[in-house]
């Protein structure tokens, strides 16, 4: 059975400011908000700053908002041709984006991956298979698209 929140809310941002940990690992937390759901997650600040992952998101956002079937929200970008990149992609279905945590191995790629267009390394939207449970999550896509705008739902009038 999959692991489903729904409602209404959309919204990612970093939470604190850049630190670096004991091992040298520079990093900040991030918090992605999606319907009912507050999944938190580290930022890779290896190879880009906090500045690049926000601007990464808002373009991601538009093009979804604008039509596009599948983006990334990149989490974690590496230069380093070894490490992992790790993103939440989102599938538009509808009047709802499904979320899921999705990890890109270098190895594992016939090209390079190019951080400005993740979702060419996203696929298809996984489902639980043989009781394997997939944790996805789904909002509303206008709050998505509000999001996009900087706008908070639902507006209130004076």
């Amino acid at each position: 059975m999959d692991s489903l929140v729904e409602g209404a809310v959309f919204d990612i941002r970093v939470v604190t400011p850049a630190v670096t940990n004991a091992d040298g690992w520079p990093h900040a937390a991030g918090l992605l908000r999606i319907g009912g759901a507050s999944l938190p997650f580290l930022l890779d600040l290896t190879s880009w700053g906090i500045g690049d992952y926000e601007q990464q998101w808002r373009t991601a956002i538009g093009r979804l908002a604008r039509g596009a079937p599948v983006t990334a929200l990149l989490t974690g970008y590496s230069n380093d041709a070894m490490r992992p990149h790790r993103m939440w992609a989102l599938w538009r279905d509808g009047e709802y984006v499904y979320v899921q945590q999705h990890v890109v191995v270098p190895e594992d790629l016939d090209t390079p991956f190019d951080p400005l267009n993740p979702e060419s390394h996203v696929g298809a939207r996984l489902h639980s298979e043989h009781g394997v449970p997939i944790d996805e999550w789904r909002a509303e896509l206008v709050h998505l698209i509000a999001d996009s705008f900087g706008l908070r739902l639902p507006f209130r009038r004076p």
